[in-house]
């Protein structure tokens, strides 16, 4: 069996988000967060909101996409509203005009008001996005602007904690596996209807197989059938945290099934990954579930470039058609 764990690491450092990308989200989170901090206290004459990140970025299984644009949940905490009754709290959409105020002009593409956040856009390169919150007098948990539904309930710090402790009981791995179902996912863009990243992670999450830790992609397939055959049995999905709700119960029929067949393609080219003998075999049908970001393997003895001898025994990973990455 050939096994694959090191291309599938290699695949790992290519799609998660580059280290200088981040500190580029984060310069640019921060001047948008001081801007929005800055028209709160000199305009308003309020006490200034607070931010909690959330997300994939939170969470660490942020991908870069394939068309190269991404995104980033920042959540904007009202303090000034927090002591207050729901029944005194401003409509949402006075909320939400405040951050469009306060974000107005900071890039060339004008801010968007979505029903759930405000999104500020940097051409090309990836989004930003300002969901609303107030914690209530006494409550346990803040609540969301939604433009069109009201205040609704909505708690993204219980989600990133479970997740995190998650991790922290089954290891790293378990991030990788939610950064290779968002993958192969990016790779299918445009076909039928796929789950959320949140989603994903959800599914990853629940369906967590032990006994793979140094064994990548077996670890991936493992978990993809344990979700296939839950949802084949019940086509359902509870978030796991407050507020507990159904997350696909309500998705069509067609859409139930065209994503279970996905699926299961999905695990019956991964089973035959791991069936074949030669390890470029194996890649090459890697490769096709999840596009040409997944490193072709060249055996040692076939290159002497890029520091590898021939007498090496250490496996040569190289980019997409034979280019070193």
């Amino acid at each position: 069996m050939a096994q694959c764990n090191d291309l599938f690491l290699k695949f790992d450092e290519k799609i998660r988000l580059k280290p200088e990308k981040k500190e580029s989200l984060r310069i640019s989170r921060n001047a948008l967060r001081t801007k929005i901090q800055n028209y709160f206290e000199n305009t308003l004459k309020v006490t200034k909101p607070v931010f909690w990140g959330q997300g994939s970025y939170m969470m660490n299984t942020i991908i870069e996409p394939i068309d190269g644009e991404f995104d980033i949940d920042d959540g904007v905490y009202l303090k000034h509203l927090s002591g207050k009754k729901e029944e005194d709290w401003p409509a949402t959409s006075t909320v939400h005009n405040w951050i469009l105020k306060a974000v107005d002009g900071h890039t060339s593409t004008p801010p968007v008001n979505k029903n759930t956040c405000i999104r500020v856009i940097y051409k090309k390169e990836y989004h930003i996005d300002f969901p609303i919150y107030i914690k209530g007098d006494n409550a346990e948990h803040p609540k969301l602007a939604h433009k069109t539904k009201g205040w609704i309930d909505s708690d993204p710090k219980e989600l990133t904690n479970w997740f995190n402790k998650e991790v922290s009981e089954k290891g790293d791995q378990l991030k990788r596996i939610v950064r290779y179902f968002k993958a192969w996912k990016d790779n299918k863009k445009g076909d039928d209807k796929f789950p959320s990243g949140m989603i994903f992670t959800i599914l990853a999450t629940n369906h967590f197989v032990d006994g793979y830790e140094e064994d990548d992609d077996s670890a991936f397939i493992a978990i993809a059938k344990n979700i296939y055959d839950d949802l084949s049995d019940s086509f359902t999905l509870e978030r796991p945290v407050f507020p507990k709700e159904e997350l696909i119960e309500d998705w069509s029929e067609t859409a139930k099934t065209n994503f279970l067949s996905k699926l299961s393609t999905l695990i019956t080219n991964g089973q035959k990954a791991l069936e074949k003998e030669k390890k470029n075999e194996a890649a090459d049908t890697w490769i096709k579930v999840f596009g040409e970001r997944f490193p072709v393997y060249s055996p040692p003895e076939n290159r002497i470039d890029k520091g590898y001898a021939l007498q090496t025994s250490e496996p040569a990973i190289l980019g997409n058609h034979g280019r070193s990455s």
